[in-house]
């Protein structure tokens, strides 16, 4: 087995009378991608934000081997809100490399590393609120990756995009993930996108959320559109539909 990255063990966490993590356990292995998969309410956005250290836990433990602040990224679901209007869309993805003193020659080369990993192009001169809701999303995405994190999460980033969009920045993300090889905590509601990435797919129960079952996916890296169209893809998708559909009673 890998190394463990995170682990988890008996997590408690309220909201009001809500209870949405009562005992609640589960170990991340390095340098996976793993979609985080499960009903409405169930506590996948509330789980990253704790282990992030954004809000704050009710009991319980968990520990991020070697945590380092440079070393993390976090691409969020209200992506519109991370970005800084005042600052430049160049600005703005240079803003985490500024934090640590970089110098903008180091600055420029690592965009103009990324804008060609990515194949994405922006006046960079403009501003966020000039950029469609898609655009916004990529920029938030490139900005997240600037720093080579080590871990990063992922929340439903990919809810902007329309389809081709959404298929070219998986297929981006890929590359990313197999040149820098970053442990991946993905949350999704959409189970394509969960198979089309993931290496393992945690579904989880409704609140209190317990881990109803861990799915290893078997198929190979990059996946690309024909990896969605073939047989291994079905079976991976169908199990990962049939433990949902059990979680929900649907």
């Amino acid at each position: 087995m890998s190394d463990i990255t995170i682990t988890v063990q008996s997590l408690k966490k309220s909201f009001s009378e809500v209870e949405v993590f009562k005992d609640f356990s589960i170990d991340f292995e390095q340098g996976k991608i793993t979609a985080i998969f499960g009903p409405n309410g169930s506590g996948k956005s509330t789980l990253l934000n704790i282990l992030s250290g954004i809000i704050a836990k009710d009991g319980g433990r968990f520990d991020i081997k070697n945590f380092n602040h440079f070393e993390f990224s976090y691409i969020f679901q209200n992506y519109r809100e991370s970005l800084l209007p005042w600052r430049t869309n160049f600005e703005n993805v240079a803003l985490p490399l500024e934090i640590q003193n970089k110098n903008k020659a180091e600055i420029q080369q690592r965009v103009e590393e990324l804008q060609k990993l990515f194949e994405f192009k922006f006046n960079w001169n403009g501003y966020p609120y000039q950029l469609s809701g898609g655009q916004q999303q990529i920029l938030a995405f490139i900005r997240a990756v600037i720093t080579t994190p080590k871990i990063l999460f992922i929340d439903e980033p990919f809810s902007a995009l329309d389809y081709e969009n959404n298929l070219r920045l998986r297929e981006h993300l890929q590359k990313y993930y197999l040149m820098y090889k970053p442990t991946i905590l993905l949350v999704t509601h959409n189970i394509e996108e969960a198979v089309h990435l993931a290496e393992k797919i945690v579904v989880f129960s409704q609140r209190p959320t317990e881990v109803i079952e861990i799915i290893d996916n078997p198929l190979q890296y990059p996946r690309t559109i024909q990896s969605l169209k073939s047989s291994g893809f079905d079976v991976v998708k169908d199990k990962v539909l049939s433990i949902f559909q059990k979680s929900t009673n649907l």
